[in-house]
Order: C-alpha cells, then sequence, then structure tokens
C-alpha cells in the first residue's frame, strides 16, 4: 500500500513516515528551574545527538506542565547553556547538521494559543478585525522558527494524561509517552520512540473510512 502523504506548511509533501520536526515534552518549569547549566547542556546534546540521523529539521522541547513566573530564571539557564537567541519565551539555536532547536517555556498550552493570537493583532493593527484568522497565519505565529507541525511529539510522562502544555501541537501529530523523567531520558529513549512512529499509519488527525 503506498504511503499516505499530506503538504506541510512549506507545500512540501511529507509522508507517513516522514520526520521533520519533533516535540520532546517533560519535566515542570521547577524542574527546569533546578537543572543546573551543565545539567541542561548534557540534555539538549541528548536530544539532538538522538536525531543525527532521523531527518529532523526541527526540534522543540517545551516543559510538561508547571505556574508561570520562572521563565526569566529559566532562559538564563538555558541561554548559557546553549547560546542562540530569546524571543519571548521561545529560546532557539541551531545544533549540529543545521537542526533548529527551539526550547519553548510555555508550560500552558491556552497561553501559548493566546499569546500566538496577540502576536497576530499586533502584526495586523486594526485591520485584524476585518479578516478571518487562518490556520495557515495561527501556525505561522505559532510555530517560528519552525515552519512545520510536529510530526512525533514524546512525552515524558503518564499516558493516562495529556500534558496541558500541549493543544495546538496534537492536532496532526503522533504521540509516544515514556513514563520515565525527562532528566532520567537518554538516546535510546528517543531513538525508541523514532521507531515507533515510523511504524504507524499515520492519519494526521483524521480517521479511517
Amino acid at each position: 500500500m503506498p504511503k499516505r502523504t499530506m503538504s506541510n506548511a512549506n507545500g512540501q509533501a511529507a509522508s507517513e513516515g516522514a520526520l521533520w520536526h519533533v516535540l520532546v515534552c517533560g519535566g515542570t518549569l521547577q524542574e527546569w528551574s533546578q537543572a543546573s547549566v551543565g545539567e541542561w547542556k548534557l540534555q539538549l546534546d541528548t536530544f539532538v545527538d538522538s536525531l543525527h540521523e532521523s531527518g529532523a529539521r526541527w526540534l522543540t522541547v517545551c516543559p510538561y506542565a508547571g505556574p508561570s513566573g520562572s521563565e526569566d530564571e529559566i532562559a538564563t539557564i538555558v541561554l548559557a547553556a546553549c547560546g542562540g537567541q530569546r524571543n519571548d519565551n521561545r529560546i532557539s539555536f541551531i545544533a549540529k547538521d543545521g537542526l533548529v532547536v527551539v526550547v519553548d517555556l510555555c508550560a500552558n498550552g491556552r497561553e501559548r494559543f493566546a499569546n500566538a493570537l496577540n502576536r497576530i493583532k499586533g502584526e495586523s493593527g486594526s485591520t485584524r478585525q476585518e479578516k478571518e484568522v487562518s490556520e495557515e497565519i495561527l501556525r505561522a505565529a505559532m510555530l517560528p522558527p519552525g515552519f512545520v507541525d510536529p510530526d512525533l511529539i514524546l512525552v515524558f510522562g503518564s499516558p493516562t494524561q495529556i500534558p496541558p502544555s500541549l493543544m495546538w501541537e496534537l492536532s496532526y501529530s503522533e504521540l509516544v509517552f515514556l513514563d520515565v523523567s525527562w532528566r532520567k531520558c537518554n538516546v535510546e529513549h528517543v531513538q525508541m520512540a523514532i521507531n515507533d512512529f515510523q511504524r504507524r499509519d499515520r492519519r494526521f488527525g483524521g480517521v479511517d473510512s
């Protein structure tokens, strides 16, 4: 049976086995703030090394949950670990092989959604009131510097609960749960999730007819 395809945000054909964008979700903001610069560098290097041969072009790391308030403190630690630049609550840098890594400090999916709408309104001015906010416009506000929705979401947590930090990302992504601490993640964990993803029959939010 031929692989199903759909167009991603770049208009490129994304087959059910293609892996462009991986999102790793794990740890609370409190746990993130307790990790040292060295621990952050080790963790990010682990994620990057795990995707070395996958063909992925974007990696996003976000917290599982947590109350806001410590983002500035965490941002300072992450920037010291990886360099890069900060834009609001998103820190991005380019890792080896050109992999774009984004550390998203927002732990509330609804807040991330609202922030994207506010950015659209701010960029468009009052004219936005007369135009419909399309899925493409909203995607462009939520994903930069990435350009495609996550293909694979790796959740470090119990499979009995969806992370409150996610909302938009759940629409077209495949979820793999690992009930281990994100700080104990190793290369084998991520590669196991990729292998799981590649065996799946992707429906991109649809259902079998």
